[in-house]
């Protein structure tokens, strides 16, 4: 039976339920965002290592296992690679908090960058099972509100739990949880009928075809980029807070948490759905509404980076944010469908490879490198310039490549299709 046939409420349980597996993947992956201060101060280690614990060595281990985990993924059951998946980085997010030195807690966390793989990689390839293409940017846009719900959750939980109970504490209290629910997924998602023949396809042509298309090049640039200059100001913003106007932890968890979870939340909504509806007529629209989310937050960042108050600087972050969230349902739709259905979650795991090590992993790891160089200058201040040169570089860059993805996309999908009906 058609997954697409069934109750028209469950495909929507299942997608609730992913996105709650994405914001469990957000919160364990940015609450250490928030506890960078009292972690150096114990570890007593500099801001460049600070930034290689939040980008490079979660996203190299997250990306490089990403490829076989989708490998198993395409060819078995995506529900069970994502259940054992969430059991493992809630795991290993729980047991951080009993990390003895720096090199424990960094080994720890790229322990939850392995469990992560498992994540959106078969999500994004159940969703595009149990949704037509027509609908699919609004059902990843939606899934990718759990991103800033766990952006939000995190936040705050790590600001209320970290200034009250300590650092420890808090990785504890957000990572058992999760276990509850790997369970939730092993017993109710039940595995989508997939839509395509069910021969295995051997990884390097996958890798013949997907790269065979310029679009799809010109995409996993322009999201890297994108990720460089987004991971760089995100993971960086609540030591930008504290240490620029003076924020307490508290205070900068539950104010950025909510600017973060609801503007997020509400560009990627409008994003998917303005890309569907325009994409109806032409479907480059969803190139070009991710170009627009990458060069109009631009004088925004701006506008954030450089006020004289926290208020207005949280102010101004909230447009940002809203345009960061913009670009998700479009950017994974043009993924999706320019793979076929048994090259779905390889595809994902291709995008993630490639956009979290250049942007993901080398965007903190930059920012937190040139804090340190700019320190003797700059002082507390040098942060804010340190983010603006990644912010500006990575969105420039991200949105001219969306713009030539745009180029080439409508010829490379109608090749896609042709392909599906052959």
């Amino acid at each position: 039976m058609n997954t697409r046939s069934e109750s028209s409420a469950y495909p929507y349980y299942v997608l609730f339920v992913l996105a709650l597996v994405n914001m469990f993947n957000y919160v364990d992956r940015h609450v250490v965002s928030v506890l960078l201060v009292p972690i150096k101060q114990e570890f007593q280690v500099s801001d460049e290592w600070m930034g290689l614990l939040t980008g490079m060595a979660f996203m190299l281990v997250h990306s490089v296992f990403g490829i076989p985990i989708a490998r198993w993924a395409d060819n078995h059951s995506r529900r069970n690679v994502m259940m054992v998946g969430v059991a493992v980085w809630s795991a290993m997010t729980a047991l951080s908090g009993l990390a003895r030195s720096f090199p424990q807690l960094l080994a720890l966390r790229m322990g939850v960058g392995i469990g992560e793989a498992a994540g959106s990689p078969p999500a994004h390839s159940i969703i595009s099972d149990y949704f037509a293409p027509a609908r699919r940017a609004t059902a990843l846009a939606l899934y990718s509100m759990g991103l800033y719900a766990g952006i939000m959750v995190g936040y705050s939980a790590a600001g209320w739990l970290g200034e009250h109970y300590g650092w420890r504490v808090t990785f504890v209290a957000v990572g058992l949880p999760g276990l509850a629910l790997s369970l939730l997924v092993g017993t109710t998602v039940r595995e989508p009928v997939r839509q395509a023949s069910a021969h295995r396809t051997p990884l390097p042509e996958v890798l013949r075809y997907l790269l065979a298309k310029r679009s799809f090049i010109a995409l996993q640039l322009a999201a890297s980029f994108h990720a460089l200059a987004a991971y760089g100001a995100v993971h960086w913003m609540p030591t930008f807070l504290h240490r620029v106007h003076s924020m307490s932890l508290t205070d900068i968890g539950l104010k950025l948490g909510l600017i973060s979870g609801l503007g997020g939340a509400a560009g990627a909504l409008l994003g998917g759905f303005v890309a569907d509806r325009a994409g109806r007529q032409d479907v480059r629209w969803y190139a070009w509404v991710a170009a627009f989310s990458a060069l109009a937050a631009l004088p925004v960042a701006f506008l954030f980076l450089f006020g004289t108050s926290g208020a207005g600087t949280l102010g101004w972050f909230f447009p940002y944010i809203l345009l960061g969230g913009v670009y998700n349902g479009p950017l994974h739709a043009m993924n999706q469908g320019l793979a076929p259905a048994r090259m779905r979650a390889t595809a994902v795991a291709i995008h993630l490879l490639i956009v979290s090590i250049l942007g993901g992993g080398v965007g903190p790891w930059i920012v937190g490198g040139m804090n340190d160089r700019l320190h003797a200058q700059f002082g507390d201040e040098g942060i804010r310039y340190s983010m603006m040169i990644v912010i500006c570089g990575g969105s420039v860059l991200a949105g001219a490549l969306y713009l030539i993805t745009g180029h080439y996309l409508k010829r490379d999908l109608e090749t896609e299709v042709g392909h599906v009906r052959g």
